[in-house]
């Protein structure tokens, strides 16, 4: 038996209001990974979390420590945590999608994963096809493959945050 597209709009409707209630981290934004029934973080956010507090407890004790064991025991923590409360605020779904918002977005996906942009402006014409709930659902795919990304590259971003604050002269000998 066939579905109309009645139907289909309708399903999809459903599914994205479902989408919107249901439980996410407040850090990292993840749906209902590895979350408690009364917690508000994922398990990776929980031990982030810890470690942050632990990190800014340190700190406070030794506040003239600039040295390298410094940074990693108290700015590399703070700074992977400041990275997953960061994440969780990407929610660019929530809203109408234009067929530019998701062009752009498959653009960036393009570049991040094969180095160039592969279908230019003729995505434009092939998402105002789709109808309002359809171009919302295109987006929160796209959105939960760079929140997937993200997760896996935070470590990286992290570190260069922190190299970024011990030698900042050397950013600056670089030209940038």
């Amino acid at each position: 038996m066939a579905i109309t597209t009645s139907e289909f709009e309708q399903s999809l409707n459903d599914f994205l209001t479902r989408m919107e209630n249901s439980k996410r981290c407040e850090w990292c934004g993840d749906d209902d990974r590895h979350m408690g029934p009364r917690s508000k973080l994922c398990n990776s956010c929980k031990e982030w979390r810890r470690r942050e507090r632990r990190a800014l407890e340190w700190k406070r004790k030794f506040p003239n420590r600039v040295d390298e064991e410094s940074l990693r025991r108290y700015e590399y923590p703070i700074q992977y945590a400041a990275l997953c409360r960061a994440a969780g605020t990407l929610h660019s779904w929530d809203g109408p999608i234009s067929p530019l918002d998701l062009e752009r977005e498959i653009e960036a996906l393009t570049k991040r994963f094969l180095g160039e942009s592969v279908f230019g402006s003729s995505a434009t014409f092939l998402f105002a096809q789709f109808s309002p709930a359809q171009r919302r659902l295109l987006k929160y795919m796209f959105q939960g493959i760079t929140n997937v990304w993200l997760r896996h590259h935070r470590q990286g971003f992290a570190t260069d945050e922190v190299m970024n604050k011990a030698f900042p002269a050397a950013k600056s000998s670089r030209g940038e």
